[in-house]
């Protein structure tokens, strides 16, 4: 794949106005459509968001009052904005994804959704929604793998060291495994805290803790709906392994500030095994390589969300914030 050295620079706008939002909403008719931001001439409306926010009962199988809209707009908005940030920088790098490609994706998705809801069934308008999130998926993830994807390289010597380091490990050495959602933040923890309680509110009504990850979770673990497999104790962030302490095993927990990570998590503890309990075999060479390759590429991720959602459009997302807040006056 051959891709431009200089990458153009977005042309975002924040469009401000004084269109105000009813504290309660109904239904979209009392609502106004408002540009947001604008993604390679695509606007973002207000409509847009509130699509969303009507699809995520649904999703989830939970009750969500449209009252509560304003809770969930900034991150709702959030998610769209890095959606279309993902694919206007797949297009500067001459990525496109197929409708066939786009088709296979969804009808996996679909299949998958339907272990946990047998009997769901979605609108036109709502196929449309989930094939947008995963043309961005697939396209971002092409676009890392297309610029990035030599930096990945595991060598030999890297493997040997791993298995060695891995037939040295003590049987008594503590493992455990567990669930999480993480929501990263650039400066102050408040926003990602509130979004996380919303989060943790449609958990507490039961949906279930993988799908709820692989929607909202930014961390890398999301592809496997959250779930993290068994990791030795010292590996974590001592602030997890703390939480995990004094975490009952099932219970969900969260949300939780990591400084460190600059990040707030919701966990679940699934289990906790010595080295000798797990009875574990050493994995291959090509799975080790595709561990330690996974392990380089989460960092990558990180730095280029963490470049997408910088400067102007953080602006743009601070701007939303208050926009959507319901204490907003003209």
């Amino acid at each position: 794949m051959c891709f431009k050295k200089n990458i153009e620079k977005f042309l975002l706008k924040i469009i401000f106005g004084f269109s105000i939002f009813s504290p309660f909403l109904v239904n979209a008719d009392k609502m106004d459509c408002f540009v947001l931001a604008t993604v390679q001439k695509r606007p973002i409306t207000t409509l847009d968001v509130w699509a969303r926010f009507l699809f995520l009962p649904k999703m989830h199988q939970v009750f969500i009052s449209q009252s509560s809209f304003f809770q969930y707009a900034p991150s709702i908005f959030r998610q769209i904005l890095m959606e279309r940030l993902q694919l206007a920088l797949a297009a500067q790098y001459k990525i496109e994804i197929s409708p066939p490609q786009l088709e296979g994706m969804y009808q996996f998705w679909i299949k998958d959704l339907k272990k946990s809801y047998p009997s769901i069934s979605l609108l036109p308008e709502e196929i449309k929604i989930v094939k947008e999130q995963l043309k961005a998926n697939l396209s971002w993830d092409t676009y890392i793998e297309g610029r990035y994807g030599s930096d990945f390289f595991v060598s030999k010597e890297e493997v040997a060291t791993y298995k060695k380091n891995w037939h040295n490990r003590p049987s008594t050495l503590k493992h455990v495994r567990y669930g999480e959602i993480v929501i990263f933040y650039k400066l102050h923890p408040e926003e990602a805290l509130k979004e996380m309680s919303n989060i943790r509110d449609m958990l507490d009504q039961g949906a279930p803790f993988p799908q709820v990850a692989s929607q909202f979770s930014q961390s890398n673990s999301k592809k496997n709906s959250g779930i993290v497999e068994w990791t030795p104790e010292h590996m974590l962030e001592p602030d997890l392994l703390k939480i995990f302490s004094e975490t009952v095993e099932g219970q969900i927990s969260g949300p939780h500030v990591l400084k460190n990570l600059r990040a707030v998590v919701c966990v679940v503890l699934l289990g906790r095994k010595t080295q000798k309990e797990l009875k574990q075999v050493c994995p291959s060479d090509p799975e080790i390589r595709a561990l330690l390759r996974q392990e380089r590429k989460k960092s990558r991720i990180q730095q280029e969300i963490d470049k997408l959602l910088n400067g102007e459009n953080y602006e743009i997302l601070k701007g939303a914030e208050k926009y959507f807040s319901p204490d907003l006056k003209e």
